[in-house]
């Protein structure tokens, strides 16, 4: 009932961002109870398995994570939408392809709607979705006890348990306990330095003191006590060494690979949207919303009339109708173009035809101003050069592989001043798009995604404890 009345409201995107916050509450205390039925059923049918939390603590010998790891087989945990997360997928086919049979396990991320995705990762990649109440435990402090997911994958008995983010991280570590599996932990975000939607204010926030404490904690055990941890970027890396001690992550970046079949073809940007030839076509690809910071690039076309802006990504029915309304209040009405996202597999196919692509995000926290995205690869793949917000990741690859332009994120005429370069000099915008290709063939995507499958391969099985150890 509560889904129905919500999609209901969102016809209208200021009703509901009014009650937005009351519906959060509503569906979060519903989705807990729902949760909590189905955890108790799973524990119910496997009652000689121990609780999340007592294998998670576990400490006597023939408890060790890694202690009997053999076979072939990897289990993954992940928490999101397989159809549009291109890390997930890119692990699973690397080591599928390198021989390990590679199980996702997933909640639903609508009920019952998991099998109509039909999605292929390959002959040796299994995607098992689980229920969809699966993932509830993401909206309650300390948003990492995924009891349902421990539950399907203490079901088997794997070479590894592989947890994307530290939200699936404590429910691979109980499971690799109790099977005696590897864990390998992808910390696809550093998330103790992340932000979370705080209810109250209707707000993104950095977690608070004691929130924060938690993660840190879990992130700690992950870097002391997983058999391999990896990581997006060097920052991140370096830095969660430094103050959490254990061991430095693998740094696996998110290139993509340009030799992906799209789904379907398609003509360059401008044909696809109907653009002038004779104007500059800046394109955002991506996630849309209040954590984006894309409102300074709308107000920066004041400043750089000879671009049109084109905004890609899901969201827009929420969030698209207050960037048109900004755009004319800004006097820049019809130059921000609104376009429905496509397929993570077709992104670069897509963007090809543009001038330029451009990636911001504010400086709420660490894990931003870390970012080395997926999307800037993907502007590369495309042939694209780009422009960045000036920190230190994206500053360091667009800089030193002269691939684009960088900028003040929350300064309009700083975005505009590097749009107009790009704009007016075009020998410069020539070196850059020549660039990009050269750039993609040094960092090489088959390599980056072999090392985790060089890590996996680095994972020797051990031999278990001895008889008349003590649980």
């Amino acid at each position: 009932m509560l889904k129905q009345i919500s999609s209901f409201i969102k016809q209208y995107p200021p009703v509901f961002r009014a009650l937005r916050p009351v519906f959060y509450f509503a569906f979060g205390r519903w989705n807990a109870f729902t949760s909590e039925l189905v955890i108790r059923r799973a524990q119910f049918v496997q009652a000689r398995i121990p609780k999340m939390s007592a294998a998670g603590e576990a400490t006597s010998r023939n408890r060790q994570i890694g202690r009997s790891a053999s076979g072939r087989e990897v289990v993954m945990l992940v928490v999101s939408d397989l159809r549009v997360d291109p890390r997930v997928e890119r692990e699973a086919r690397a080591l599928g392809v390198a021989g390990y049979d590679v199980t996702v396990i997933c909640p639903e991320p609508t009920k019952g709607a998991g099998a109509t995705f039909n999605l292929d990762w390959g002959p040796r990649v299994h995607i098992q979705h689980a229920d969809w109440t699966a993932a509830t435990f993401m909206g309650e402090q300390p948003g990492y006890l995924a009891e349902q997911l421990y539950l399907e994958a203490v079901k088997r008995k794997p070479f590894a348990f592989h947890a994307h983010d530290l939200s699936t991280a404590y429910a691979a570590m109980a499971a690799a306990k109790y099977r005696g599996a590897h864990l390998v932990v992808d910390f696809h975000e550093w998330f103790s330095e992340n932000v979370h939607w705080n209810t109250k204010q209707s707000a993104w926030a950095p977690y608070p003191a004691e929130w924060k404490r938690a993660l840190q904690e879990l992130e700690v055990r992950c870097l002391n006590e997983a058999s391999a941890t990896i990581t997006v970027c060097d920052s991140i890396a370096d830095a969660m060494e430094t103050e959490l001690g254990g061991s430095r992550p693998v740094v696996v970046r998110n290139i993509p690979d340009i030799a992906v079949t799209p789904s379907r073809e398609y003509p360059p940007l401008r044909q696809q949207l109907g653009l002038p030839e004779s104007t500059f076509v800046l394109l955002w690809q991506g996630g849309t919303g209040p954590t984006r910071l894309i409102e300074p690039i709308i107000e920066s076309l004041t400043y750089a009339p000879d671009c049109i802006f084109v905004i890609r990504g899901p969201s827009l029915d929420l969030f698209g109708p207050d960037y048109l309304a900004l755009a004319r209040r800004t006097g820049v009405e019809g130059r921000v173009v609104l376009a429905p996202p496509v397929p993570s597999k077709d992104v670069v196919a897509a963007a090809r035809g543009a001038d330029a692509g451009i990636w911001t995000l504010p400086a709420l926290c660490r894990n931003f101003t870390f970012a080395l995205p997926n999307k800037i690869f993907e502007y590369l793949a495309a042939d694209l050069p780009v422009l960045v917000a000036h920190y230190a990741e994206a500053k360091r690859l667009v800089v030193e592989n002269e691939v684009g332009l960088t900028f003040d994120p929350y300064d309009p005429r700083s975005i505009a001043e590097s749009i107009n370069r790009m704009v007016r000099d075009k020998e410069l915008r020539a070196g850059f798009t020549a660039n990009t290709r050269k750039t993609l063939a040094r960092l090489d995507a088959k390599s980056e995604w072999q090392k985790v499958v060089s890590l996996y391969h680095s994972l020797s099985p051990r031999q278990p404890p001895q008889r008349g150890s003590t649980q």
